[in-house]
């Protein structure tokens, strides 16, 4: 492949048209002879009957195609806020984005969702307003709204007005050097001093200052038009071009990839892999994260929308790979520690899901388990005992679309129930747990509360010398395992736990040993921690009529709702805020419903925060249940004997 190669995601809000543009640049750079539409259903990136069906996306998808002397590694992302996992591990692997704003709707609250996450990635990044062609559509309100909403280091480098004396085609207007030199003097403090100073400002100093900053994500360009007309295509594609930067390989020869999706087609896993640096040989023998070595069964690129085979990929190209046991999120070969990685997604409901035909409920959940591989933001769980299975949505479109995957592609009609907010729990203070199973097996951990956002930390602080680097591996999985679910059954973070103490013996040491001895220790450290419920926030954006919008508020308020801004234009308002999900789970319905569907109102997950009733909210624990000694080890297959054997029993 090309050295010169860019991976480039295309993002935006649902329905704001970031598929149609994927037509475009493949048309455009005669990847294909004809684009394809939404509404036809013959787009070539969502191929999935639920996305033909429903006109959206579901999946990212990748395509390539070849631009001036470069290869573009394409993504096509969902923009529905129930599919924000496909967004968040794209952006992983981008070197440069295009946002895509809809011309009438404008900024919406999924719009700013994925700017941050961009943001937080540092991507460069064009922002196209699509559907220019469209009544109500105005570029200046859009840009004006981008520079307040989004980001104030934007530069509109194709302005685009309507014909509205004539045929009302699109004009295309380039600013003048006095006007882009006053947008560059408030992001570049050199343009700043010739502006001040009246000094002449060229177009090609300008230029170069203009590219140099977008290059490094310090500013963006802002362009317009219309996908669907292919109306403002050929300036998109030149700005790609020219403002958006290939992948820059590091000065290393070891291979590092990055796994930012798993796709399963019967028996076949296959890896989707960003090559962070050195290079990776088909029949390669590469050591896992937990130490394991595989070796590489098959490796393709995609070539157009074809899959392809390939003996090596090289640093920046994204390669399918088979024969490797790693997930989604995980570093393969050498972990990249310059390899900023983002997460922001939180499911935020747990749902009961059963098969109609009870029967199937083992074949439930093994499909499960395959679309868990796929997207672990799923975190489909079993219980045996109960034969219940549960797992983790963002929303309802989501559940609608997991039905559609489980019947056409697995055969399994089934349905949900029982829908719970998903609470997390965090340790108040400092704690400590060990257990030892048999006098030679044992564990001991430390846990300390972390800020709110922070996640789960783990680290070993114990040598190897006393606990053999095997079984060290070992409990690290088993911690990230059990902190799915802790003392009040929801998963655990904002915490640090550190493995402190630990023993083994080369003869009488068993890996079961430390299946029994590790979830006990990392729930009785929970409990000498102690631990707090942590709730869901969201942010709510309410966009109503002037005539209801009194009506609308005062419904709001008896919901006990408090917003932070409101606007009013000509003839809407717009209200927002953060609000605790459980306060405001019905309000849409019931804003829908005293509207009479003229009002919407978008959410978007804000965070956790302190659970600050007095009962609380526990889970019903999945599976094995650490928190019970007697009955786990005993359902584990182990003696309840060996449990501390050390410790005096009363």
């Amino acid at each position: 492949m090309n050295d010169n190669i860019m991976t480039l995601g295309i993002f935006a809000h649902a329905n704001a048209g970031k598929t149609t543009i994927t037509e475009q640049l493949l048309v455009h750079t005669k990847v294909k002879e004809q684009s394809g539409r939404v509404d036809f259903g013959n787009t070539t990136t969502d191929n999935m009957n639920i996305e033909k069906s429903r006109g959206i996306s579901v999946k990212a998808s990748l395509v390539t195609i070849p631009l001036s002397n470069k290869t573009i590694q394409l993504i096509d992302t969902p923009g529905h806020v129930d599919f924000s996992a496909e967004v968040e591990r794209a952006i992983n692997v981008l070197d440069g984005a295009v946002l895509v704003v809809s011309g009438v709707e404008g900024i919406e609250p999924q719009t700013q969702v994925i700017w941050n996450m961009l943001k937080e990635k540092k991507v460069p990044t064009i922002i196209f307003i699509n559907k220019m062609d469209r009544m109500g559509a105005d570029y200046d309100k859009v840009f004006h709204e981008i520079q307040s909403k989004l980001d104030s280091r934007v530069v509109p480098k194709i302005v685009v007005k309507k014909d509205l004396h004539n045929t009302g085609e699109l004009i295309y207007l380039k600013p003048s050097i006095e006007d882009l030199s006053e947008y560059v003097a408030d992001i570049d403090d050199d343009v700043m001093e010739k502006y001040i100073n009246n000094e002449k400002i060229s177009d090609d100093y300008l230029e170069k200052k203009i590219k140099a900053l977008a290059l490094k994500g310090e500013l963006f360009c802002v362009y317009g038009g219309s996908a669907l007309l292919n109306e403002g295509m050929k300036y998109l594609i030149e700005a790609i071009d020219t403002y958006l930067p290939t992948y820059k390989k590091p000065n290393k020869d070891n291979f590092s990839g990055y796994v930012y999706t798993v796709k399963r087609d019967n028996e076949v896993r296959e890896l989707y892999i960003k090559t962070i640096s050195g290079k990776l040989d088909n029949r390669d023998e590469i050591q896992t994260k937990y130490g394991k070595i595989e070796r590489i069964r098959t490796l393709n690129i995609i070539d157009g929308f074809t899959k392809k085979k390939t003996d090596t990929l090289s640093a920046g190209e994204i390669g399918i790979v088979t024969g490797l046991s790693a997930k989604c999120g995980e570093f393969v070969g050498e972990e990249g520690k310059d390899f900023k990685k983002i997460s922001f997604i939180n499911p935020l409901f747990q749902t009961t899901i059963e098969a109609i035909d009870k029967s199937k409920n083992l074949d439930l959940f093994n499909a499960l388990e395959i679309l868990n591989d796929e997207n672990p933001d799923l975190k489909a769980m079993f219980n045996k005992q109960t034969g219940q299975i549960v797992i983790k949505l963002m929303g309802k479109l989501q559940a609608e679309v997991i039905e559609n995957i489980l019947s056409e592609r697995f055969g399994i009609e089934t349905k949900f129930s029982n829908p719970i907010i998903v609470h997390k729990e965090t340790p108040i203070s400092d704690g400590y747990g060990e257990a030892n199973y048999t006098r030679v097996s044992g564990v001991g951990f430390e846990v300390k509360p972390l800020s709110k956002g922070s996640g789960i930390k783990y680290q070993s602080k114990y040598s190897t010398d006393y606990l053999f680097p095997k079984y060290q591996k070992q409990v690290e999985r088993l911690v990230k395992s059990y902190a799915q679910q802790g003392l009040y059954g929801w998963e655990v973070t904002d915490a640090d736990i550190s493995l402190v103490d630990g023993k083994c013996d080369n003869v009488g040491s068993d890996p079961a040993d430390f299946n029994i001895a590790v979830p006990i220790a990392l729930m009785r450290a929970f409990k000498d921690a102690g631990m707090k419920i942590l709730e869901p926030n969201v942010y709510y954006t309410i966009n109503c009529s002037k005539d209801n919008y009194k009506s609308i508020l005062s419904l709001v308020s008896n919901y006990g709702v408090i917003y932070d801004s409101i606007e009013y234009d000509t003839s809407n308002v717009r209200f927002s805020g953060i609000a605790p999900l459980r306060e405001i789970i019905d309000l849409p319905t019931s804003i829908m419903k005293l509207s009479g569907g003229t009002a919407t109102m978008i959410q978007k997950p804000f965070g956790y925060t302190d659970y600050l009733k007095e009962e609380i909210i526990q889970r019903d624990y999945v599976g094995l249940d650490p928190r019970n000694e007697r009955e786990f080890v005993m359902n584990i297959g182990g003696s309840y004997d060996n449990l501390d054997v050390k410790r005096k029993r009363r």
